[in-house]
């Protein structure tokens, strides 16, 4: 391995994004604390999302296990007044303009959200997006994931499941792609059949149109957003940690990863659109990782 490739891995270069136990676990606790307390800072310079005006914070959760149950009861409690389903927040003729709103999702659509998860939502009333993989309906996740991640060994909603949970009034259905790739790294080809055969597979199963996407990973480009346009997608979800102006006409929605397992306060934190600062820090970062990748590839 060339020096400039060893030098990249260390600095995590290249990295398009994973799954980790919580959201703001992955740099240890010291730098989880230093996020906590520039969060702290801007709740209080935005009178806790009161004078935000970038709109709707959207959560993306994956599973919900039987162990996360009461954390998840938890945190919807704490938000079952100001839950919005962004679709129609975006279809109606009000601002939404009461902030801080919050919108929920979930990626795979794990079997275990049909106990974990749906009974809380539909106790508080709240809406939810959930995005499935349509070749993956009834397996375990055939897409990469790190050795020993919990959800590894957590199964999917077979069809019937998903067909099942499609007829509850608060869950949308959105695509999640056929395979759970990366999209920025695939063939223009394999694009196509990933955004197009699964929203037409799902819409088939469901008897229902598919208007979402979630990225898987977070990988995009803009030929992943030409092209999820072009198959008839009127949402399109990121990772990146921004909130969306629900009254905008840009497709792409930004979305803060959640975990039930996260502290209290980052959960209230993040409702608030507190780690929205995170969005502009990451981009700098990212910048400054390619420019050392483009030195050291000279």
């Amino acid at each position: 391995m060339k020096h400039g490739a060893i030098l990249r891995k260390r600095l995590g270069l290249g990295c398009h994004g994973s799954y980790w136990p919580t959201p703001y676990s992955r740099k240890g606790l010291v730098v989880r604390l230093v996020y906590m307390m520039c969060a702290l800072g801007w709740a209080v310079l935005t009178g806790f999302g009161r004078f935000r005006r970038d709109g709707v914070v959207v959560l993306c959760y994956h599973g919900v296990s039987a162990k996360q149950r009461e954390r998840f009861a938890w945190q919807m409690s704490k938000i079952r007044s100001r839950v919005v389903d962004l679709a129609k927040c975006r279809a109606s003729t009000s601002s939404c303009a009461k902030l801080p709103y919050v919108s929920m999702t979930f990626d795979d659509t794990f079997a275990n959200l049909m106990e974990n998860a749906l009974p809380i939502l539909e106790q508080y009333q709240i809406p939810a997006t959930i995005f499935a993989v349509a070749d993956n309906l009834g397996y375990l996740p055939r897409w990469e994931l790190p050795y020993g991640h919990p959800e590894s060994t957590e199964i999917t909603m077979t069809a019937e499941q998903l067909v099942a949970v499609s007829k509850n009034p608060l869950i949308r259905i959105g695509s999640h792609t056929l395979t759970h790739p990366y999209l920025a790294k695939i063939r223009p080809d394999q694009l196509k059949k990933e955004l197009i055969d699964s929203k037409r597979q799902l819409e088939q199963l469901l008897g229902n149109p598919i208007e979402d996407l979630a990225l898987p990973f977070g990988s995009y480009n803009q030929e992943v957003f030409r092209t999820a346009r072009e198959a008839g997608y009127r949402r399109i979800y990121t990772v990146d940690a921004k909130p969306v102006n629900p009254m905008s006409e840009d497709p792409v929605t930004g979305r803060f990863s959640m975990s039930p397992d996260v502290w209290k306060i980052e959960f209230l934190l993040t409702c608030s659109g507190a780690y929205t600062w995170l969005y502009p820090w990451r981009r700098f970062v990212r910048f400054i990782r390619q420019r050392i990748a483009n030195i050291l590839d000279r």
